[in-house]
């Protein structure tokens, strides 16, 4: 079904819920919204423009031997994390900004690119001490300085490494903990984050809380009583490129069913469960990571899908379906964003994908449905899945009425315009007959002058 088809459809139903009262028309849109998601075409992430990645959006092991002329089979990729590293970085040119490495679990070993140069590994299977060895690890974390930590779940310990940009080539540097619970050991490690001073935030699954290390991997904290934690992101303005202020830490708990958003002292903010999740009645919280504008990304093992949050966990939208083809995804494990330009990478099941962050929308009506001579005004309802700009047009019979809006910016979630049903002129309209609504979206980053998404509706004055 094209998109355009999915609109006409999206307004038509739109006038019937108009008529209905409020307990059926919030039904009503929870059905067709999840019919979009399933089967319409999705925007809130968009694949890059050609020019930008020649076309290659997702990696696996076919395209990898094509693009680098030998075999790397992934599978199970799971933690990943993506960045511009001091190392590689040209101070003098903005040309490679968006050249960046990334450090990646693939089964049990670390995979981790060198620029555009080659694609390395770390790490093979196996149980004990040998820092080589790493057995079913979980997450990978790194900063701008080269500094790499894995989540060696299974050898329970996590391990320092360091990028030595020199030999293009990963150096132990420390290992830390074992089984058990004092504050130098671990139970299960899962996932992990670092914050702009280099302290290690690691979900200890096994022992319910949260482990605080700083750079020499010395305890520094405890948050207690968390409940099976796994997914981890520490909001950190002092890293850059984010519009949030605050530095909380977002945590997936409860056997992936539930978020807590949480102070540095260990206070719960704001918490999500997994069933209020729109559409999908056992949402599988994985790995998460947030945008320059707060919102949490995480991905869905179980439906194959990513979920969108906003900062205070709100649920926005869900993005995917399960399968191999454009927007779809197989079993998505790791997820990281680069924040300064909105790069979204994605891994699943046997590789990964790469994305910028779009906006999707749609038109969720117009009060009131009846508009006549004695009508003062109406109000055009949008739905936006990001921060966006709007542009807004009225026309009826290929003429301009009224420029409505031009880049005005919204948030995301619902919005509700309202126009006097005045033309440009200041006169009111008076003829009777179909007028048509023209909604233009454009996020404001990321794919921004890249891509726009247009909404088109109409309505009878009469």
């Amino acid at each position: 079904m094209n998109l355009m088809m999915n609109i006409k459809m999206k307004l038509k139903i739109s006038w019937i819920i108009c008529l209905i009262d409020m307990k059926k028309k919030t039904a009503i849109i929870t059905l067709i919204t999840f019919y979009l998601t399933l089967f319409g075409e999705q925007t809130t992430l968009i694949y890059p423009p050609f020019k930008h990645n020649m076309g290659f959006n997702r990696a696996n092991s076919s395209i990898a031997k094509m693009v680098l002329g030998r075999k790397v089979k992934f599978h199970r990729t799971e933690g990943l994390v993506a960045l511009k590293l001091l190392s590689e970085d040209d101070p003098e040119s903005r040309e490679d900004d968006a050249v960046l490495t990334m450090f990646g679990i693939n089964n049990h070993q670390l995979v981790y690119n060198v620029s555009t140069r080659a694609v390395k590994t770390y790490g093979e299977k196996g149980i004990g001490s040998d820092p080589n060895l790493l057995f079913y690890p979980k997450d990978v974390a790194a900063d701008k300085y080269g500094n790499v930590y894995i989540s060696d779940t299974y050898n329970y310990r996590i391990l320092k490494l360091h990028y030595n940009g020199l030999e293009d080539s990963l150096e132990f540097i420390a290992s830390f903990g074992e089984f058990g619970i004092d504050s130098y050991s671990v139970n299960l490690p899962s996932m992990i984050d670092i914050d702009h001073s280099g302290n290690l935030y690691i979900s200890d699954t096994g022992n319910n809380r949260i482990l605080i290390l700083d750079s020499s991997l010395t305890p520094i904290k405890i948050i207690k009583n968390i409940s099976s934690p796994t997914g981890i992101t520490v909001v950190d303005p002092e890293r850059g490129w984010t519009s949030y202020k605050d530095k909380p830490f977002i945590v997936i708990v409860s056997d992936r069913s539930k978020l807590i958003k949480c102070s540095m002292r260990g206070e719960t903010l704001a918490e999500q469960f997994s069933h209020n999740v729109t559409y999908f009645s056992n949402a599988d919280f994985n790995a998460i990571d947030y945008d320059y504008n707060g919102n949490l990304w995480i991905t869905d093992t179980v439906n194959s899908v990513i979920h969108k949050f906003d900062s205070n966990l709100k649920y926005i939208t869900s993005f995917g379906r399960e399968g191999f083809g454009k927007g779809e995804f197989f079993k998505p494990n790791g997820i990281s964003i680069f924040r300064k330009f909105g790069q979204v990478f994605i891994g699943e099941e046997s590789g990964f994908q790469y994305y910028w962050v779009g906006v999707d929308g749609w038109l969720e009506g117009i009060s009131p449905a009846d508009v006549n001579d004695s009508t003062p005004a109406i109000t055009i309802s949008i739905y936006t899945t990001e921060q966006s700009r709007v542009t807004m047009e009225i026309k009826k019979d290929g003429q301009k009425i009224r420029k409505l809006t031009k880049y005005l910016r919204q948030n995301v979630g619902m919005n509700h315009i309202i126009w006097d049903l005045e033309d440009d002129k200041g006169n009111r309209i008076c003829e009777n007959g179909t007028y048509d609504i023209t909604i233009t979206l454009e996020a404001l980053y990321s794919s921004r002058g890249f891509f726009k998404k247009k909404i088109e509706g109409s309505f009878e004055k009469h």
